[in-house]
């Protein structure tokens, strides 16, 4: 019967290669549309060795398909220890056809091996004709080739059958196949590998779903040990089901040793815990008191009802959500970029910088003497940036002593637990003053914040992820700390990424008049009445060094203002220190002057004001043509409003 089959499929292959069709009966359809793409693609007579992968193409195809080559691999070898007596191969490949693993008779793979069957080796039916792999991939379904069923005669003496095998998504990922020589051909063999491949899926989608199981069941680990909130379960029995780190250590329990006792053996539980579980009732953010080992403990809690009895009781860090309550509170005024003092070139270079570095996450360092107004800029860039709708939290790091500094901002988990600054701040942004004070572990720490975006507290292993802002500002020289080795030279590339080095006031002569006429209507609403000031006065507050820049500004005008005569102030309101007008000098003590252009400007703006803006007196006053005039206010970039009447005039 065998050989008659054999005789049959070889007639129907030699009437196709005469005529190029053959009757249906005769063949499977499959096949026959294998042998039809063939045709156009390949010799049925001269052999072809397939293309083979290799190398590192080879091992990227074996670790892909690694979970499922041992897999099949296993099942495939418990089934030939059944078959030994039989001379055949099994063979594992992947969603494209390229071989994987073999394994069987060793005169079977040799004979396959001549033909250059080995692994890495492609079942692709445009070299080597029709085959079962091909086949099956094809048409994701059991395949068996028989004899000349083979497109290429040197396959005839061989019957190979071949069976898809899928993953939990229902997607193919890899075929096995079973080759013996025609007279070693049985019926079963079909349904033996197809067994195999099914077996192989579904041992897959085990191994998967475990695989997902575990994950599942690690993050949840993960979730509840890395958490700052406690929690506790409990099933309707009121036995104790889980437990994390926060809430063992809350309550003065061992973890491990209270799975299974009963919840009110060991906690005290208050009656509005006590009536929510009997009414099975939600209560959120309750501000409690409960007793556990003879300790009363407060606590911030909410308590959540599961549908099979169960409870979850959430441990809320308490001394955290009240530093969240104390966060740093600006004043609208103070937060905008709009609100800044910006009409010199040099802050509007600097206001510029700023909306970039805002847009950025990267750390900023702000350098300037004292009072230039670091603290406002600062407050504007976290106002622009995605992290405004967060806390902005300040810190002096001079005011911290070293001893303190670790735990101050760090935070620790003894005792009741300290929040640190970072994580008060995340979300937001911290502002760092004075960083040059950081003592030199504590920068150690900071750096690696930076670098991981991870903290860990003091006296505590425990990872707590971060996201803030970090700006930074010194009115000191680092490269000279960084000399002295007290200021680590990493952490100063790390917090500098963006550097803005804010002039002093005395070298942004355009901002001092809108700084002093600022502080002015400040002071009005702060006493209800209305201040005004002569021009003479003003000028002399104008050219002013202003050594203290704006803090100084405000200082002085509101001293100016309590002690002044009358609403209107006069030079006599000054005090005899803007009358001496005292060389201006900057930060390092060097005199300053004034440059010849910073002088022309500055006539320019004062003659603006004087003649009320009227081109021609203001030419005539400076003694220069009105082209020349235009010219210059174009050259200092002075762009008052100017009606076309007073320009004719």
């Amino acid at each position: 019967m065998i050989k008659l089959t054999e005789e049959s499929a070889h007639t129907c292959w030699e009437f196709f290669q005469k005529h190029r069709w053959v009757a249906a009966e005769f063949t499977l359809s499959p096949i026959l549309d294998s042998w039809k793409r063939c045709v156009r693609q390949t010799s049925p007579y001269e052999w072809h060795k397939p293309n083979v992968a290799s190398g590192s193409t080879l091992s990227s195809f074996i670790r892909r398909s690694a979970e499922i080559i041992a897999i099949a691999e296993t099942v495939l070898e418990d089934i030939y220890q059944m078959i030994d007596h039989r001379t055949c191969a099994m063979l594992v490949t992947d969603a494209t056809g390229c071989t994987l693993s073999i394994l069987g008779n060793d005169k079977i793979i040799a004979d396959f091996n001549d033909l250059g069957f080995k692994k890495g080796a492609f079942w692709s039916e445009g070299r080597v004709g029709t085959n079962a792999v091909s086949l099956s991939l094809h048409t994701h379904e059991p395949a068996s080739i028989f004899a000349a069923q083979h497109f290429n005669q040197h396959l005839h003496k061989y019957c190979s059958h071949a069976a898809p095998v899928f993953n939990s998504e229902g997607r193919l990922t890899a075929c096995l196949l079973l080759i013996t020589h025609v007279d070693n051909y049985q019926r079963c063999d079909a349904a033996l590998i197809t067994s195999c491949a099914k077996e192989t899926s579904s041992l897959l989608q085990l191994e998967n779903n475990l695989s997902d199981a575990n994950t599942l069941l690690g993050q949840r680990n993960a979730v509840l040990e890395c958490m700052d909130d406690g929690i506790i379960a409990w099933d309707k029995d009121q036995r104790i089901t889980l437990i994390n780190n926060q809430a063992a250590s809350t309550f003065n329990l061992e973890k491990d040793h209270v799975i299974g006792l009963q919840l009110e053996k060991l906690i005290l539980l208050p009656p509005i815990i006590k009536s929510g579980i009997q009414a099975s009732k939600k209560l959120s953010h309750l501000e409690i008191t409960f007793e556990s080992q003879g300790k009363f403990i407060e606590a911030l809690v909410t308590l959540r009802p599961l549908h099979d009895g169960s409870f979850l009781l959430f441990l809320h860090p308490l001394e955290t959500m009240r530093r969240f309550a104390q966060r740093h509170i600006c004043g609208n005024a103070e937060l905008s970029f709009n609100s800044l003092v910006t009409h010199s070139p040099k802050m509007k270079k600097i206001k510029t910088i700023a909306k970039r570095a805002a847009k950025t996450n990267e750390p900023i360092l702000l350098k300037g003497e004292e009072g230039v107004g670091k603290n406002k800029i600062a407050q504007a860039i976290h106002h622009l940036s995605d992290k405004n709708k967060g806390p902005f939290i300040t810190l002096n790091c001079k005011s911290i002593t070293p001893e303190n500094m670790l735990k101050e901002l760090l935070g620790s988990d003894d005792g009741e637990g300290q929040a640190s600054k970072f994580e008060l701040a995340n979300g937001g942004t911290i502002y760092l003053e004075q960083i040059e004070f950081l003592c030199t572990e504590m920068q150690s720490a900071l750096l690696q914040i930076l670098k991981t975006n991870l903290l860990m507290r003091t006296n505590s292993n425990r990872m707590i992820p971060m996201n803030f802002q970090l700006i930074s500002c010194t009115s000191a020289d680092l490269e000279q700390y960084i000399k002295q080795d007290s200021f680590r030279r990493q952490l100063y590339y790390a917090i500098s990424a963006v550097e803005l080095d804010i002039p002093p006031l005395r070298q942004r002569k355009e901002d001092i008049i809108e700084l002093i006429q600022r502080q002015l209507r400040r002071l009005e609403k702060r006493y209800n009445t209305h201040i005004s000031i002569k021009d003479d006065a003003l000028d002399v507050l104008y050219r002013y060094s202003w050594p203290g820049n704006i803090s100084e500004l405000q200082n002085k005008v509101e001293k100016i203002v309590l002690n002044r005569n009358d609403d209107t102030i006069t030079i006599d309101d000054l005090p005899n220190q803007f009358l001496s007008s005292p060389i201006e000098k900057d930060m390092y003590g060097t005199p300053y002057v004034q440059s010849l252009e910073a002088m022309e400007k500055q006539a320019i703006e004062k003659a603006w004001q004087v003649f009320d803006g009227r081109i021609h007196d203001i030419a005539a006053a400076l003694q220069i043509s009105r082209t020349t005039l235009w010219r210059k206010i174009k050259k200092y970039d002075i762009n008052p409003s100017v009606s076309v009447d007073k320009v004719h005039n």
